[in-house]
């Protein structure tokens, strides 16, 4: 009898055991809430970080800049965001870039009224945007090409969903933005308006991608493993959907039209590959907010990037 309860506790301390270990890792990620973040949102909702063993709570913000600041707060452990953000954290040096994973050529526009001939005829005129952000940096690209300078021009800051209104009412001459307001401004002011540029047309191109505090990683290397796993199917995955298919699903997950998704990412590749392109654009715009000093100290190159977990999950895909 004696040997049979000593059985029936062991078998209990055991399963219960097991039941702890098999418990999901819970992690937070923030991000902006615009779609070519989607990698991260498909693996939340296809259950692909589920599959990994990790119990992960995915956080859209209204703009990469707003999760970055939630990210630094110590709230996330994991961020989503397109370059510039990306940057500001990397300068830090407490954290570091796992992956990029989407390329848009046409996600950022200048838009102006239909007179705007270029660049010169935003000299000290109001220019919304977000500042701190890829926007700026479409900006200083885009004023370039004339041999202006971001000094030429009188920058608004404004919150994302300020932005439309601020141009119908003429509280602001042009906007640095990105879509889908081209689509709302088309909708409140018919024919007032064009899109003047965009950033693949300036020669830029925006990254987006995946960045962990360093004090996480080096406790949680298996973590981060398992997210990039997820993320590299979930890329794969999304390569071969149909885009309105796939827009239809972010539309869902992001509550907000699908129409307006698939416009965002038509011409969007998801690629987790991290290529030339990818790494001398970031060196590009690391230069750029040195020299507005924006940043306080340059980027550690030899740091910022850690491929190995990128590596793990398909070597081809490192450099």
């Amino acid at each position: 009898m004696l040997r049979s309860i000593s059985t029936l506790v062991l078998c209990v301390v055991a399963a219960l055991g097991w039941s702890a270990s098999a418990q999901a890792q819970k992690l937070n990620i923030f991000a902006g809430s615009s779609p070519v973040f989607a990698p991260v949102f498909v693996a939340d909702q296809q259950g692909f970080f589920k599959a990994e063993g990790l119990d992960v709570t995915v956080r859209p913000f209204s703009s990469g800049a707003e999760a970055t600041e939630g990210f630094r707060s110590g709230a996330a452990e994991f961020l989503v965001a397109s370059d510039v953000p990306l940057l500001y954290l990397l300068a830090g040096g407490d954290s570091v870039m796992l992956a990029q994973f989407s390329a848009n050529p046409d996600m950022l526009l200048i838009i102006g009224p239909n007179g705007m001939a270029g660049p010169a005829d935003m000299k000290g005129k109001k220019v919304g945007l977000v500042t701190k952000s890829s926007s700026e940096y479409l900006l200083f690209k885009y004023l370039q090409r004339a041999g202006m300078t971001l000094s030429d021009v009188d920058r608004i800051n404004l919150a994302p969903f300020d932005q439309v209104p601020a141009l119908v009412r003429g509280d602001v001459y042009a906007l640095s933005s990105w879509k889908p307001f081209d689509l709302k401004i088309s909708q409140m002011a018919a024919n007032k308006f064009k899109t003047a540029s965009w950033n693949g047309q300036e020669g830029y191109i925006l990254f987006s991608g995946i960045l962990v505090k360093n004090e996480f990683l080096k406790k949680n290397p298996e973590a981060a493993r398992k997210v990039l796993s997820a993320l590299v199917k979930t890329t794969e995955q999304m390569k071969r959907t149909e885009l309105k298919a796939l827009s239809a699903d972010l539309g869902r997950y992001l509550k907000t039209s699908a129409s307006d998704v698939e416009h965002v990412i038509a011409n969007n590749k998801w690629d987790m590959n991290a290529s030339p392109e990818f790494l001398t654009n970031m060196k590009d715009i690391e230069t750029f907010l040195a020299d507005q000093k924006l940043i306080a100290k340059r980027v550690d190159w030899t740091t910022a990037y850690d491929w190995s977990f990128l590596k793990a999950a398909d070597a081809k895909l490192a450099p």
